[in-house]
């Protein structure tokens, strides 16, 4: 079978973090006996799709000169049009484009995946004609269909071509047939969090990981984007406050990654800024840290580097944002604290820590 995948977002290259659980997904398709084609907007940099066994990638310009297509990678949609409105001109004739490219391109798939609603859900359920259709909907899906006029003509119109969806947690999955006007019996929905790839046999002992990060104390990780919602900021201010000092290490790239700096050095605190991380130095990183830290804002989804943390074992301290609530339920190794609130971080950190 032949699978056809419109997103917004796709991996670059190998280790690249924009739509990575989407890579994954892919992947998993064609360890089934299936074929994968993908569309996903082309990135301001030229460089060639990126091939991987079974699946091709297609990107789709709406932008001249390409230098200008600065609306999707980097800080990810949200953040590029919070910074720059007129990034919304890309986004509109990205739509266009992309639905061009989908009748087009995908014309001879037997089964669509669309990930993010908007425009990518619309535009799998304009073109679907019958075939089956998974829309994947994310919490900003969420957020915009609420905030764009209407918002919930589209959402029901997207679910008139969805043959599924996919939902992070029961909450989203409400919201959404609230805001559509739809029974929810009307359309099948799967709950869970985005896929994610899973511990392979070791490559390394948590000693051997710790020697070769240099790891000497008691180490905390954050992993993903440089964006205001992650909150890597309260995680500062919370190790600020600890009882004993710890050692940070602080995996992703993004447009705060200077202010971060400079507010680590203004605090004092021990952290290192080590960019975007894949292969054998993330396997590192969780193995050889002590716990994650994922101190985000409200206006969060379901981070998958939560699901990676609980695939490697790796105690977890996160705020009860989003669907973070319905995904992980507080133990002695889980634990869960208001979002701003550095005072509670810190608290959390020193009780996973005695």
């Amino acid at each position: 079978m032949k699978v056809g995948l419109v997103t917004t977002g796709f991996p670059r290259f190998e280790g690249d973090h924009s739509g990575a659980f989407l890579l994954t997904l892919a992947r998993g398709l064609v360890a089934q006996g299936h074929e994968v084609r993908v569309l996903a907007p082309a990135p301001a940099r030229v460089r060639p799709p990126p091939r991987w066994p079974g699946i091709e990638v297609e990107w789709v310009s709406y932008v001249r000169p390409r230098r200008l297509q600065t609306t999707f990678y980097q800080a990810g949609a949200p953040d590029n049009l919070r910074a720059h409105p007129l990034r919304w001109v890309g986004a509109a004739s990205f739509s266009i484009s992309l639905l061009v490219s989908a009748a087009r391109a995908l014309d001879d798939c037997d089964l669509l995946v669309s990930s993010w609603c908007l425009p990518s859900g619309w535009v799998a359920s304009m073109v679907a004609r019958g075939r089956s259709h998974l829309c994947i909907c994310h919490a900003t899906d969420l957020r915009w269909l609420g905030m764009v006029p209407g918002g919930a003509r589209i959402a029901g119109r997207i679910a008139g071509g969805t043959s599924a969806f996919w939902f992070l947690s029961a909450t989203h999955r409400d919201r959404f047939f609230e805001m559509a006007r739809l029974d929810p019996s009307s359309v099948a929905a799967h709950l869970g969090p985005m896929p994610i790839e899973s511990p392979g046999k070791a490559g390394f002992t948590r000693a051997t990981a710790r020697r070769a990060l240099g790891l000497d104390r008691f180490t905390l990780l954050f992993l993903g984007r440089l964006v205001p919602v992650k909150g890597v900021d309260q995680l500062l201010q919370a190790a600020a406050n600890l009882s004993e000092p710890v050692h940070i290490r602080i995996a992703g790239d993004g447009p705060e990654r200077d202010r971060l700096v400079t507010l680590s050095q203004r605090l004092g605190v021990d952290a290192k800024f080590e960019g975007w991380v894949a292969g054998a130095h993330k396997e590192a990183l969780f193995r050889g840290c002590d716990a994650l830290l994922v101190p985000s804002r409200p206006g969060e989804g379901l981070p998958t580097v939560l699901m990676e943390a609980r695939s490697y074992g790796l105690p977890i301290v996160a705020t009860r944002v989003g669907a973070i609530t319905d995904a992980l339920k507080p133990n002695e190794r889980i634990r869960l604290v208001a979002p701003n609130d550095p005072a509670a971080l810190a608290d959390a950190i020193d009780a996973l820590r005695a």
